[in-house]
């Protein structure tokens, strides 16, 4: 102890303070007002960065399986989340592999019928939208909305 306060300080007879002592009060994080715990941090931060390297990881966005099946994420600033905050995995799934969100009138299809089997290839792209009119002019218009929208590079200019 003493060779230790010498090569350290100088001077054996030096008598350091003992407790925990920080500069910071609470955490440096912004917004944060938990307690400062270590490296200006609150327990939270600090151990965030231990694990993942970043003080605002998010590190679960939470799960959960309806009674009907289907996985849903919560998610609540998400696009497709519903008034609970829960987006369905397999329509986050499908507007990820289309490169967009889904329409209102856009739904997923699972094609073995197992609703927790999301993959790709298991899904499929369904519309529900109609023309209201059943003339054929009326037809006409809706599929070349429905080329416009779904299959640009078919339609002949």
């Amino acid at each position: 102890m003493h060779a230790k306060r010498l090569r350290i300080h100088g001077d054996v007879a030096k008598v350091l303070p003992r407790g925990n002592f920080s500069k910071h009060n609470h955490c440096t994080i912004d917004n944060c007002k938990k307690p400062h715990v270590a490296k200006g941090m609150c327990q939270m931060h600090y151990r965030r960065v231990a694990l993942y390297d970043h003080p605002e990881a998010i590190t679960s966005i939470g799960y959960s399986v309806d009674k009907t099946g289907y996985i849903s994420l919560h998610i609540p600033n998400h696009p497709l989340a519903n008034a609970n905050g829960a987006v369905y995995e397999h329509r986050l799934v499908m507007s990820e592999h289309i490169g967009r969100y889904l329409a209102s009138h856009e739904s997923v299809h699972h094609k073995n019928g197992n609703r927790s089997d999301n993959r790709i290839k298991n899904l499929e792209l369904w519309s529900k939208a109609q023309p209201a009119g059943q003339r054929v002019e009326d037809k006409v218009i809706y599929a070349i909305e429905i080329l416009k929208q779904y299959a640009p590079e078919r339609l002949v200019n």
